[in-house]
C-alpha cells in the first residue's frame, strides 16, 4: 500500500508539471519534442528550434538470489508424570449370627409278631435210564490193485560221425609261467562247539470247565429273616500241569590253530616246446546201442483193515436228588423306632464382603507435541533499480499569441487540444501505467516483483516519447 500511495503521489506531481509545461508553451515558451536518434551537437531551424539533451529514468529489474526462512513443524515425543487414580479391591470380614434346626433323635422299642419260613430237607432216589455209544472193531478184506514197473532190455542201430585227427609237430619258443611251490605257517580261527542237554519248562494247556454251587442261608441281622440262596454253576479256568523237557543245543566256539600251508609264486621259464597242428577228419560209423524201457503192470492184491462202528447200549443208574420243602413258624422281635424332634440353635459365621478404596500414583505417559523451527532456503527474486539516460529532446521556441490566452493565437495553443485536455491524458497514462506495474510486475506487492512484463522494462511505454508510435495513444497523455 505504501507503493502505490507513493506512485499516486508521483502521478499527481508529473500531471502538475505536465500542465506548467503545457501552459509555459502556449504562452511563449519551449515546446520539447522527442526525436528519433539524434547527434550530440545542437543546430537550431528556420522556425527557431534546436535539440537539447534531456535525462531520463526508466526502472530496471534485476533478479537476485535471496535467503529466506520458513516454518518447519516436527512432532516431539516427550515422557511426563501424570497421577492417575485406580481402585482397588480388599474383601473384609463382618460376623453374622444365623439360625438352624438341629434334628434330635429318639429311639424306642416295640414287639413285633413275623413269620418265618423254615426249610426241610429231604433226600430222594430217582432211577435214571441214559444211552451210551460202545465202540465195536471189526476186520474186513478186500482187494486192490497195485502198479508194478517191469523192465525189458531193447536194442538199435545209430549211425555216428567220428571225427579222426591227423597231428603235425613242430617246434617254437614259448615263454610260460610256472608256479613254485613254498611253504608258510599261520595262525587260523577254527570254528567248534559241542552239544549240551537243555531243560526247559512248557506251560499247561487252559481250558474252562463248570463248577456247582450249593445253595446256602443268608440271616439279614437288620429283618431277623433268612434268605436262601439257590445253587449255581460257575465257569472256572483251570490250566494242566507244567511240563519239563529236555533238548539238545549246538553252543558253537572259537579256536586259534598253527596251520602250515602251501603256497605258488609264479616265475618265468622259456623253453622249446612242441606244438601240434590237429587237422579234424570226420568218419561215418554205425553201432548197436542198448537200451531199457520200463513198463507198468497192474497185479491185484488182498489188504486186510480194521473198521470201528459205534453201538448204543441203555443203561440205568440211580441219582440221589435232595428235596427242600419249606414249614412256616411265628417268632417275636423288638423293632426299634426312631423319632425326630427339630431344635433350634443360634450359630455365628464370618461373612466376606468387599471394600474399594482409590489409591493416587504416578505413571509415565508419552505425549506428543508439534515444534516449530526455522529452517533457511534460497530463492530468486526481481528487485527494481532506477537507471537515468540521456534523451535527445527538440526545443520549439513559437512566438506567444497575446497575454496568455489560450485562444489568442490558432497555431500554437488554440488549434489543437486544450491545456485540460492534455493533463487529462498525462493523468490517464500515469494511472494506467500503475495499473500495469500492478497486473503485471508482482501480481501484488507481497509476493515480490519478477514476470515476463516486468523484464520487458518499463521504458517502452509512454517514456519513449510521443513521437513514437507505440506511445501516441490516449493513455499516454499525447493527444
Amino acid at each position: 500500500m505504501k507503493i502505490v500511495r507513493s506512485l499516486l503521489a508521483a502521478a499527481a506531481m508529473v500531471a502538475v508539471m505536465s500542465a506548467s509545461f503545457s501552459w509555459a508553451q502556449c504562452c511563449g515558451g519551449a515546446s520539447y519534442s522527442a526525436v528519433g536518434a539524434a547527434g550530440g551537437a545542437s543546430a537550431g531551424d528556420a522556425n527557431g528550434s534546436y535539440t537539447v539533451m534531456r535525462t531520463q529514468r526508466r526502472i530496471v529489474w534485476e533478479k537476485q538470489e535471496v535467503t529466506r526462512m520458513r516454518n518447519v513443524w516436527s512432532t516431539v515425543t516427550e515422557e511426563k508424570q501424570v497421577p492417575v487414580t485406580r481402585t482397588i479391591r480388599e474383601t473384609a470380614y463382618r460376623t453374622q449370627e444365623y439360625t438352624v434346626r438341629r434334628p434330635v433323635r429318639e429311639t424306642t422299642y416295640k414287639t413285633v409278631n413275623y413269620t418265618v419260613r423254615r426249610p426241610v430237607r429231604e433226600t430222594v432216589t430217582d432211577t435214571v435210564n441214559y444211552t451210551v455209544r460202545v465202540p465195536v472193531q471189526e476186520m474186513q478184506t478186500k482187494t486192490i490193485n497195485v502198479r508194478k514197473p517191469v523192465r525189458e532190455m531193447q536194442s538199435r542201430e545209430v549211425t555216428y560221425n567220428v571225427r579222426r585227427r591227423v597231428t603235425e609237430t613242430q617246434m617254437r619258443n614259448v615263454s610260460k609261467t610256472i608256479r613254485v611251490p613254498y611253504t608258510e605257517t599261520k595262525t587260523v580261527m577254527v570254528r567248534g562247539g559241542h552239544w549240551e542237554t537243555r531243560q526247559e519248562v512248557i506251560p499247561g494247556r487252559s481250558y474252562s470247565k463248570l463248577v456247582w454251587h450249593r445253595g446256602s442261608f443268608h440271616f439279614d441281622p437288620c429283618t431277623g429273616c433268612r434268605t436262601h440262596c439257590c445253587g449255581h454253576f460257575d465257569r472256572v479256568c483251570c490250566q494242566t500241569p507244567d511240563r519239563t523237557v529236555c533238548r539238545k543245543v549246538w553252543v558253537p566256539t572259537c579256536e586259534e590253530r598253527q596251520v602250515t600251508c602251501t603256497k605258488y609264486r609264479c616265475e618265468t621259464v622259456c623253453e622249446q616246446v612242441p606244438v601240434c597242428v590237429t587237422r579234424w577228419v570226420c568218419e561215418p560209423c554205425t553201432k548197436t546201442v542198448n537200451y531199457c524201457v520200463t513198463k507198468w503192470v497192474c497185479e491185484p492184491k488182498t489188504i486186510n483193515y480194521c473198521v470201528t462202528r459205534w453201538v448204543c447200549e441203555n443203561r440205568t443208574k440211580q441219582v440221589n436228588r435232595c428235596v427242600t420243602r419249606w414249614v412256616c413258624e411265628t417268632c417275636t422281635k423288638q423293632v426299634p423306632c426312631c423319632t425326630v424332634r427339630w431344635e433350634c440353635e443360634t450359630r455365628t459365621c464370618q461373612v466376606p464382603y468387599c471394600v474399594c478404596r482409590q489409591v493416587t500414583e504416578m505413571r509415565t505417559v508419552k505425549c506428543c507435541k508439534r515444534v516449530c523451527s526455522q529452517v533457511p532456503y534460497t530463492c530468486t527474486v526481481c528487485v527494481p533499480r532506477c537507471v537515468e539516460e540521456q534523451v535527445p529532446v527538440t526545443v520549439c521556441c513559437a512566438p506567444c499569441c497575446g497575454d496568455c490566452d489560450p485562444c489568442a493565437c490558432g497555431d500554437g495553443c488554440c488549434g489543437g487540444p486544450g491545456i485540460g485536455q492534455r493533463v487529462a491524458g498525462r493523468v490517464r497514462g500515469l494511472l494506467s501505467r500503475v495499473r500495469g506495474l500492478l497486473s503485471c510486475c508482482g501480481n501484488g506487492f507481497g509476493g515480490g516483483f519478477g514476470g515476463g512484463c516486468c523484464d520487458a522494462g518499463c521504458g517502452n511505454g509512454c517514456d519513449a516519447g510521443c513521437d513514437s508510435g507505440a506511445a501516441a495513444h490516449a493513455g499516454c497523455g499525447c493527444n
